[in-house]
């Protein structure tokens, strides 16, 4: 099933496979996913990790919309990669990329921030459409997906000042590193120091990660 093939290819990509199934966290219902999303939380996005705990554990589920799956069920963006599927799918794999980075992190006792979060979600979705693309073609990756997730951008005005500065500040430091691999990297984007750039990347720390990006000319 899809999302399970997305969670298998950042597993595959970080090298950081974790023992679970994204499909036992997942919620589609948008009234349920509404009654666990906090009052003070903007409930009217179609994706959202929400965390929660009791007196024993965290407790994770993954929400995405019932229409976005039902839309990618029929149009597979894996398979083809185009405007007409491209909001689901970065809405799906965004989801995906949230808990898996939340869980690996979390079997590393790694505290991480919802900044950090962000940021690496961004990334994800340029490495995931840049690989689809890439499937197709030898050519270098089309500068307009670049355009495309960084650019062409707005956000929820329902968000609180805070949060639009956290989604401009992941959409700005991702947008610059995702140039600097098109730059080093800009055909074989599956060559081994590709990868071993991205797995270093997972791994580092927030304050590693913007230093790492703050060093690119």
């Amino acid at each position: 099933m899809l999302l399970r093939r997305m969670q298998a290819e950042l597993a595959a990509v970080y090298a950081a496979p974790l023992g679970y199934d994204v499909y036992d966290y997942l919620i589609t219902d948008r009234t349920l996913a509404a009654a666990l999303t906090p009052k003070s939380v903007p409930n009217q996005n179609l994706e959202r990790v929400l965390v929660g705990s009791n007196a024993h554990d965290v407790l994770l589920s993954l929400y995405i919309d019932e229409t976005v799956l039902d839309h990618l069920g029929l149009d597979d963006p894996t398979q083809s990669l185009h405007a007409g599927n491209l909001a689901e799918f970065l809405i799906a794999f965004e989801g995906v990329s949230h808990l898996h980075y939340l869980m690996w992190n979390a079997t590393h006792d790694t505290a991480v921030s919802l900044f950090e979060i962000e940021l690496q979600a961004e990334v994800d979705k340029y490495v995931a459409c840049a690989k689809i693309l890439g499937r197709h073609t030898a050519d270098a990756i089309p500068a307009e997906l670049h355009e495309v997730l960084f650019e062409r951008v707005s956000f929820d005005t329902a968000l609180s000042a805070e949060a639009r500065t956290r989604y401009h500040e992941a959409n700005y430091f991702a947008a610059k590193y995702c140039a600097d691999l098109r730059r080093r990297f800009p055909a074989h984007h599956w060559q081994p120091s590709f990868l071993r750039e991205l797995r270093a990347f997972y791994r580092l720390s927030q304050n590693q990660k913007i230093s790492r990006i703050r060093a690119v000319h």
